[in-house]
């Protein structure tokens, strides 16, 4: 392979990754203003003013190209939440961060946050079988990481005995319960809450001092 030939399919590359990138961007668009029913493939490619054979190219069918945005709104939350939640210096701050950077979260990316609820409200494919397979892997890494954390202030004695599966379950009910809440009403400080959450998790969580 000659050195030309590499820069060229490096830079196709890059070309099909942005390319790739400008439709789930425009899809999440999409899915937000017009809902699930009316985000077809036609309409997300006259937004990205493209072909819809152009979508074709980089997404098998319309639910490849949902499992793609499931995905993008999750790497877009760890990529907000992960360095924040690591520079704490304890489980529970860590856990506070999650919880109060999960609220910031959906009041800053409201976009994101709308497109993912039309996805998962809609858990059949187009082809009327159960879809679920990126909401459901992107679920439970995510309650696997904080299942994680939860063992790790266990195993420093921070916190005390308790299910780790039940609790990482309720931490992110609780969160979904936040969730709800600030589709119904735009102007809800998720945030105020997310604090008092917060303090009741670790209530809950840490040894009677």
């Amino acid at each position: 392979m000659t050195e030309n030939t590499e820069h060229t399919q490096t830079r196709l590359t890059f070309i099909q990754r942005t390319r790739r990138a400008q439709l789930i961007e425009c899809a999440i668009a999409v899915l937000a203003e017009d809902g699930y029913a009316q985000a077809s493939l036609s309409r997300i490619a006259k937004r990205a003013e493209v072909t819809r054979g152009a979508i074709s190219y980089h997404f098998a069918n319309r639910d490849d190209l949902l499992d793609a945005v499931v995905a993008e709104v999750y790497r877009i939350a760890t990529e907000q939440l992960q360095p924040r939640m690591e520079a704490q210096p304890t489980t529970m701050q860590a856990i506070r961060m999650f919880i109060v950077g999960s609220a910031e979260f959906y009041r800053d990316f409201p976009a994101q946050m709308a497109a993912l609820h039309e996805i998962v409200s809609h858990p059949r494919g187009d082809d009327g079988s159960r879809r679920h397979t990126e909401q459901q892997r992107a679920n439970e890494q995510e309650l696997s990481a904080l299942g994680v954390l939860l063992e790790r202030g266990k195993s420093a004695g921070e916190f005390r005995d308790f299910s780790t599966r039940i609790m990482a379950r309720t931490i992110r009910s609780a969160l979904d319960g936040l969730l709800m809440q600030l589709r119904a009403t735009p102007t809800y400080d998720a945030r105020a809450d997310a604090d008092e959450l917060a303090d009741i998790f670790e209530r809950a969580l840490t040894r009677d001092r």
